[in-house]
This record gives C-alpha cells, structure tokens and sequence, in this order.
C-alpha cells in the first residue's frame, strides 16, 4: 500500500505539474503570422539573386528576423500575455517585423535602415515587456542581466550598418549577427526557467509557417500551367516532399526534444533551450526557405536541368533541415541519427550525378528521404512501440 500510496502521489504531482503549463497563445500565434509574409520576402529575395551571394545574404536576414522571433518566444515563455498592456505591447512589435519584412527584397539596396529600425524595435519591446513581467522572480531578473548587456550590442552595429550601406553592409550585419550568438552563449549560462511545453509547442509552429512557404512555393511555380496529369504529379510530388520535411520533425522528434527540456535539471534547462531551440532551429528554418526557393527554380522549368545553383540550393537545404535535427537528438540524448547522414549523402550525390529533368531529381531525392526516415523508424521501432524501455531514446 505504501508503494502504491507514493505512486499515486507521483501521479498527482505530474498532473498538477502538466495542468500548470502553458499552451501558445492566440496572440502568439497571430504575432508569428507577420513571420509568413517575412518567409515569402527572403524566398523572393533568393530567388531574384540567385549567387552566392544573395544565397547567404536571405540567410543573413533569415537569422535577424529569427533573432527577434526567438527573444520575443524566450519572453513569452515567462510572461502573462493576459495583462492588456502586454498584448497591446507585442501587437505593437509586430509593426517593427512587418517593416523588417517589407523591406528584405531591398535591404541592400538601401534600404536597410528600415530593417535595422524594426529590429531595434522588436528587440527594445521585447525587452521591456521581459523586465516589466519578470519583476517578482529575482531569477529571471538575474538571468537576464547576463545576457542583456552583450545583446544589445548588435542592434546599435545593425544600425550603424544600415548607415554606413553599400558592401560593407553585408559584413557589419555579420558581425552583428556574431555578436548575437556570442551574447546568447554567455547568457544561455544563467539558471533560466522554462516551460518546457509550450518553448516546444511555439518552435513547432513557427516550422509549421515556414514549412507553409514550401507549399506556396510549389503552388506559384506551377500556378501558371494548365492542370493536366503530368501537373499533377509534380504537385504531389512536391507537396509529399515537403510532407516528408514535415514527419521528419513532428513524428518523434518534438518529443525528443522536449522530453529533454522537461528531464533537465534548473541548471541545465536555459543550455538546451539555447543550443537546442535558439540555435538548432535557425538551420531547420534557413534549410525549409531553401527548400521552397528550389522548389519553385526547379518546377518553374520541370524538364531542363538542374542548374548549379539550384541543385546547390536543394541540397543544402536537405542537409541543414535534417543534419540540425540530428545534431539536436545528440545533444538532448547523445543518440546518433546516423540514417540522416546518410540520406543527405545519397541525395547530394544523386543531385550531382544526375543530369537529367529536375522533376525527376526532385521525385528522387524525395523517395530517398522518406526511405531515410523509414530506416530511421524502423531502428527504433521497438522502442517506439515501448517494447524496449529505454526513456532516453524511446521517442527517437
């Protein structure tokens, strides 16, 4: 009776423990809608400059708008949206995105400053809101002045950037990005309280909005032909691609991940929220918008060739979605993926190698990723079916 006493008492405190958490808010979710328009601009802008240099200049931009959702997630996490001045608040930093986004396709052609105004923006709302909320928990406080003082250098260098234009723009907006990382690793040290559930749940949705942009990208680069069965393969084809982008994900590894925010102890919490959430997630978002601008080159003209650029663009994509999601189940469980690897090597290999129609190369690349996850479940099929009671790995 003892035993089963404590057990129900185990049970209890995990109920209490599981009704106390949050779920996204609707505001949150109307706040990510701004980032859907943001998606669609850096695609647009890829697309237009299709180099090099314009591949990694949408990136960069990429991780300045990433930057201000994910401080905005980190202060929601902590923060009752309930208090009108609050919603007001955040309402108002959408404002600061949307003109971030607006003006993506020609930051570099001097308009900057537009984007480098609404990141300051973002990023000041952000922080009153954070501060204003947090003031009966000393610990939140504390944690937040170790990472305050180094973050808000890079909003000053942004601006000083967008004020100084022209090539060195691109390498100011670098450094400030640097600087970002940088104050997040010293930051991330602090004990930071998070709720596990819904840091998950946010992060799951925002990949859901960027996933979206695949979909659109598919739909605009067919949009202009007449339906017909072959039209009608590549929108299967294209739309199980980014369906299979979609299971790799949410199919185990949002558990994974979030199992491992929950296991942690107070210490450990803000490491893998930042390593694995701030960090880990830009690359799954970065490869999601390089799916959607390879989508769209590549069925805009479905029986020419790949060109370099694209088949570039594709394969990285693959890799950065799939190789981050592997790299953050290593530093929740230190448990290998090692299929991912493998599927990216296969894919990259078949798109160099294959000279043929890029539908083909797309319906090919997308058979061996769903092979890739395939080999991947059935590796932990029983510790899925919880046939083998392993906690670490069983959601893997």
């Amino acid at each position: 009776m003892t035993d089963d006493a404590a057990r129900i008492g185990e049970l209890e405190t995990e109920v209490i423990e599981l009704e106390n958490e949050k779920a996204a808010h609707p505001l949150e979710l109307f706040f990510d809608l701004v980032f859907v328009f943001a998606f669609t601009q850096d695609v647009s802008l890829i697309v237009h400059d299709l180099t090099l240099g314009g591949i990694l200049r949408g990136a960069m931009l990429l991780a300045l708008m990433w930057w201000a959702w994910t401080n905005w997630t980190w202060t929601t996490n902590v923060v009752n949206l309930e208090p009108r001045i609050v919603r007001v608040a955040m309402l108002a930093s959408m404002l600061g995105v949307f003109g971030m986004a607006f003006s993506v396709p020609t930051a570099f052609e001097g308009d900057g400053m537009w984007v480098a105004l609404g990141y300051v923006w973002v990023r000041a709302i952000a922080v009153i809101v954070f501060v204003i909320g947090t003031r009966g928990d000393p610990d939140e406080q504390q944690a937040l002045l170790k990472y305050l003082p180094g973050s808000m250098v890079a909003p000053v260098i942004i601006v000083v950037g967008a004020a100084v234009g022209g090539d060195a723009l691109q390498w100011i907006w670098l450094v400030a990005v640097v600087f970002e990382v940088v104050s997040a690793l010293l930051g991330g040290r602090a004990d930071w309280k998070i709720d596990a559930a819904h840091f998950a749940e946010r992060h799951g949705l925002i990949l859901i909005i960027a996933l979206g942009e695949g979909i659109i990208a598919v739909g605009i680069a067919l949009g202009g032909f007449e339906i017909d069965t072959s039209l009608a393969l590549q929108l299967a084809v294209g739309l199980t691609g980014v369906c299979a982008l979609w299971w790799a994900y949410f199919d185990r590894l949002q558990e994974v991940m979030e199992g491992a925010l929950r296991a942690a102890d107070e210490h450990e919490t803000g490491h893998i929220a930042r390593d694995v959430y701030s960090f880990l997630h830009y690359p799954m978002i970065v490869g999601i918008v390089f799916y959607a601008v390879a989508l769209e080159e590549a069925f805009l003209h479905p029986d020419d060739p790949m060109s370099t650029v694209v088949a570039s663009v594709f394969v990285a994509a693959v890799a950065l979605y799939l190789l981050a999601q592997a790299v953050a189940v290593w530093r929740c469980w230190r448990t290998y993926l090692y299929e991912r690897v493998i599927g990216v090597a296969v894919i990259a290999g078949l798109v160099a190698a294959w000279d043929g129609a890029a539908k083909n190369v797309v319906l090919a690349s997308t058979v061996v990723l769903i092979l890739t996850l395939t080999a991947e479940y059935m590796r932990f099929r029983s510790r899925i079916r919880g046939e083998v009671p392993d906690p670490e790995t069983a959601a893997a």
